[in-house]
């Protein structure tokens, strides 16, 4: 409802947006405040005069949305008249099915990309359920999303995991999980390797047969290894109901992205260094220059995403493209994009580098390579057990079935709740009684205020929406205005890529939700007309609630 306010002050002639409007901190300071300081002082006059001359200039019974305004030490406080805006939140809520923030622009969101050469950690997840929330909120406010993922199947550290495998366990199979199987050689070789340095050069030797050879039987071993660890990641995610469009493999890009390198050259962006690496010159624009080909002729991660970026925005035409990726590589990506600016791709200014901070140990950092990990199904494993628990306790005439059911539904939201509530700037230390807590700011708390309102919909069985009520309590209000801001964040969360601001939200919610039913009466409230309109906050509550959860990838389940 900050549009409203915005709406005023832009009918006066003052420049303002979204990120100008507050909320006070007390109820009696209003609804939504404009503080004048910055204005005031652009204008050169005393913010506290500046906000009672435009209260002065707002006609207050031109906007039927405006109960008073008041100015007070600096802000201009505005009072909406949520009795009156009541039809338009609740009937908007009730009916909405997708927003037009999009406009049908298409866009690709290349996401999770773990390097196929062991098993998913926790750390991947963080990058995993950001690139689908964001895949769900931009498909929701109409753009045409392509979800896709990228397998670094090209690199050294698959070279180190070949290695490995045909040292010790060629011919054989995975007994297990592959994925799983994969990561013990993958951590063999680097514990033999810190005895054996010898076994570094023997990884880099496999790298040059496989990529400037094209040695058939190491080719042969090195794609079936890489075929394993994918099937293994597919089981992952079908558990975590996540889905990719297309996956990329960068071995097919390296070598377009070796002659974009030569054309670099030649045009004088790219010079080649005294071992006869290929760098890109970038220091003049206050980027460090970067290695784009080794002296051996072989690749890097930027050889490969400059071939594959070419080959997205012409093959599947897109308008932007979006990358979720750790700040670690916010450098990288920085150097990636200016290059191929400078190739002369006028998509360039359209890639978008989506960035967020690891989950870390309470020790200190995971290392795959190590050993020291903890893995995402062990996660799932461990939740969908404390849930399964929980559920049992609570619902003991409930199927075994039923309960595995609601019980993963219950474990996945957690999980997923979990990691993207926190914003991407702040680091994630993972603790398991953190992670395992079914209450507070958790998704089974939202999960559950979901159900509640199920439950109080089904006693009610039929009843008549009502969307104009007389008068509001202070309960009924603050839950319409938290409903009525839905639409408005979507549109916050397309502009600055982060979908812990809809986590969050959906909390506030819900908490608001359960105070409103505890003071408020409902199903015993005697005037019809209140116990319908009551209903229908209910209703449109339950329609946000379900509809925000399904954004963040988590299902409502039947029963808690």
């Amino acid at each position: 409802m900050k549009s409203k306010v915005i709406e005023v002050l832009k009918n006066l002639g003052y420049e303002v947006d979204e990120k100008d409007i507050e909320e006070p901190p007390r109820k009696e300071f209003g609804d939504y405040s404009f503080p004048c300081f910055n204005l005031a002082k652009k204008l050169n006059v005393n913010p506290i005069e500046l906000a009672r001359e435009i209260t002065r200039k707002i006609p207050v019974d031109r906007y039927p949305f405006l109960l008073k305004v008041e100015a007070a030490n600096g802000y201009v406080n505005f009072f909406l008249y949520w009795e009156k805006l009541a039809t338009e939140i609740l009937d908007g809520a009730l009916k909405i099915k997708k927003l037009n923030f999009g406009n049908g622009e298409k866009v690709m969101i290349e996401f999770s990309q773990p390097n196929p050469v062991h098993s998913m950690h926790i750390g991947h997840a963080r990058g995993t359920f950001i690139g689908d929330a964001l895949s769900r909120i931009f498909e929701f406010s109409n753009f045409k999303v392509i979800r896709a993922n990228l397998m670094n199947d090209a690199g050294l550290q698959v070279a180190k995991l070949v290695t490995g495998y045909l040292l010790w366990f060629n011919g054989k199979r995975p007994d297990k999980k592959p994925d799983y199987w994969l990561w013990e050689i993958y951590v063999k070789f680097h514990e033999e390797a810190k005895k054996d340095p010898s076994l570094e050069e023997k990884a880099r030797e496999i790298l040059r047969k496989y990529e400037i050879e094209k040695d058939t039987e190491i080719t042969k071993v090195w794609n079936r290894i890489v075929k394993w660890c994918v099937k293994g990641f597919m089981e992952t995610y079908r558990r975590l109901r996540i889905k990719f469009d297309v996956w990329f493999y960068e071995h097919n890009f390296r070598e377009l992205g070796k002659q974009i390198a030569y054309q670099a050259l030649a045009k004088n962006i790219a010079f080649k260094s005294e071992d006869g690496a290929i760098i890109a010159k970038l220091e003049e624009y206050g980027i460090p220059n970067c290695v784009i080909l080794r002296s051996d002729g072989t690749g890097l991660y930027f050889t490969g995403d400059l071939g594959l970026t070419v080959h997205k925005f012409e093959k599947y035409k897109l308008d932007k493209s979006i990358w979720v990726v750790s700040t670690q590589q916010s450098l990288y990506f920085q150097q990636l994009f200016k290059f191929l600016e400078l190739l002369g791709y006028e998509w360039a200014k359209n890639c978008y580098h989506c960035a967020f901070e690891h989950v870390n140990l309470p020790e200190g950092k995971m290392s795959s390579r190590e050993g020291r990990a903890i893995l995402l199904d062990e996660v799932i494993n461990m939740l969908e057990k404390r849930a399964r628990e929980e559920v049992e306790k609570r619902n003991p005439k409930k199927s075994k079935k039923k309960i595995a059911s609601v019980a993963r539904k219950i474990a996945i939201g957690a999980l997923k709740y979990s990691i993207i509530k926190i914003q991407p700037e702040d680091q994630i230390i993972f603790e398991w009684e953190r992670m395992l807590r079914l209450e507070g700011n958790t998704g089974p708390y939202i999960q559950y205020a979901c159900t509640r309102c199920r439950g109080i919909l089904k006693k009610a069985k039929r009843f008549e929406r009502n969307f104009t009520p007389k008068t509001l309590t202070k309960e009924e209000s603050s839950l319409l205005k938290k409903i009525g801001e839905f639409p408005y964040l979507i549109q916050k969360i397309v502009k600055e890529m982060k979908p812990y601001y809809l986590a969050n939200y959906l909390y506030e919610l819900s908490t608001l939700f359960n105070e409103f039913y505890e003071r408020v009466p409902v199903l015993k409230e005697e005037n019809r007309e209140v116990k319908n309109f009551r209903l229908t906050l209910v209703e449109a509550s339950e329609k946000i609630l379900t509809l925000g959860l399904n954004l963040l990838g988590i299902d409502v389940p039947e029963f808690m």
